[in-house]
């Protein structure tokens, strides 16, 4: 429980950190405002379709008594899956599209809560590389894991509990992967592989600060404002993580 509200405390700590640099603070709503566009309406096209998906998913259920009922839970966790998938897509690109602004504010962040030794820097198109084989391996993950919680759903009674919940966790951690993305790499920590094995030194204190910037995330107004300060909080995780 100490470790869970840490974490939330990291924050706390994040947002009075990059309120106080106004200037960064406003830059850094730049990139979500630009990708949340495309993403909401992916996900307004998910809901759309989703009742067409769970036909498609069930064609077994044909002349089933509760197949209409079947198929309304299908189409509502489609739309659910759709939102878990599209916040991690949309964390991984507007991270990569702004990576100037929020490195410049993790870096900021960095410098006021103490040295650090820096790894030599990436070259440009290797940089490049990196962040498109990471957006692949993030989809590549996120992907099936959605599939099995799309199957976990069907569970009765405790399908759609358990959906949510692992939805939260597994959100929080792959979110927390995205946002120390930029102080690890500073330190040399710049595989997904590596970014795992940072977050396995304390992983309440990663989920506490992870799953409510998943949640706050998901709200597409409210994830404007979040992404600075989730920015900042993630370079105050990382310090914390390789210190431990």
């Amino acid at each position: 429980m100490s470790a869970l509200l840490s974490g939330l405390g990291l924050l706390v700590t994040g947002t009075g950190l990059v309120l106080r640099r106004a200037r960064l603070f406003g830059l850094g709503l730049i990139p979500p405002l630009i990708t949340s566009v495309l993403f909401v309406v992916l996900f307004v096209t998910a809901s759309w379709l989703s009742q067409r998906i769970a036909v498609w998913l069930t064609p077994f259920a044909e002349g089933w008594a509760g197949v209409e009922t079947l198929r309304t839970v299908v189409a509502v966790l489609v739309v659910a899956i759709s939102g878990l998938l599209l916040v991690l897509l949309f964390t991984a690109t507007t991270l990569a599209l702004g990576a100037p602004l929020y490195d410049r504010i993790s870096e900021e962040i960095d410098a006021h809560a103490g040295s650090y030794a820096a790894a030599p820097d990436e070259g440009v198109l290797r940089a490049l590389w990196s962040t498109l084989l990471h957006l692949v391996k993030v989809v590549a993950i996120t992907l099936p894991v959605g599939a099995a919680f799309l199957l976990i759903g069907l569970i009765p009674v405790v399908g759609g509990v358990l959906t949510a919940v692992g939805s939260a966790l597994f959100g929080g951690w792959m979110i927390t992967l995205e946002l120390i993305g930029s102080p690890a790499g500073r330190r040399g920590i710049r595989t997904l592989g590596q970014r795992h094995q940072l977050l396995r030194r304390n992983p309440w204190l990663v989920l506490g600060f992870g799953v409510p910037t998943f949640l706050l995330l998901s709200v597409p107004v409210l994830s404007l404002l979040v992404f600075p300060i989730a920015t900042a909080a993630g370079t105050l995780l990382t310090r914390r993580l390789v210190a431990h």
